[in-house]
């Protein structure tokens, strides 16, 4: 990827200004064109290693643009929506898929109370065949004792 700032270091120097334009703080003395080197010096050293900084984020922002399109293949909700919209759209969704589950849930539950209730009916009611059975059974025995007596 091309850097937007891939000027020239001649921008730095003193000959990339026009013939009547001059330095806002040009030296004065031979001691200032010294430091005015060393100044010169570091704003180069300076220059080159925020280019180089910039080259460095630019090859990682094209990298992590790649692996963005590749999760965009993979997971197409991304491209869609933009990444603002992807929890809010996934927990809408997922919200929606909670409360739905949740309405069928309460439904069986209350299907497998009704049962319940229905089994509890069935369950006292045997329970009173059985102890009409029993009935019956001392009853008879005793019908037979009395038969059997005579």
């Amino acid at each position: 990827m091309d850097s937007m700032f891939e000027d020239d270091i001649s921008i730095l120097t003193q000959e990339a200004l026009g013939p009547d334009e001059d330095w806002l703080d040009s030296p004065n003395t031979d001691l200032s064109g010294e430091m005015c080197s060393a100044s010169h010096f570091a704003l180069i050293t300076a220059y080159d290693d925020i280019k180089n900084r910039l080259t460095g984020l630019e090859r990682e922002n094209s990298t992590l643009k790649r692996r963005l399109k590749m999760y965009e293949v993979k997971y197409p909700l991304i491209g869609e929506f933009g990444e603002e919209h992807i929890f809010s759209l996934y927990e809408a969704k997922e919200n929606s898929l909670l409360k739905s589950e949740k309405a069928s849930l309460q439904q069986q539950l209350n299907q497998f109370q009704h049962e319940l209730q229905k089994s509890k009916e069935r369950e006292e009611q045997l329970e009173e065949m059985i102890q009409a059975y029993e009935k019956l059974c001392m009853e008879k025995a005793e019908l037979e004792t009395e038969l059997g007596e005579m």
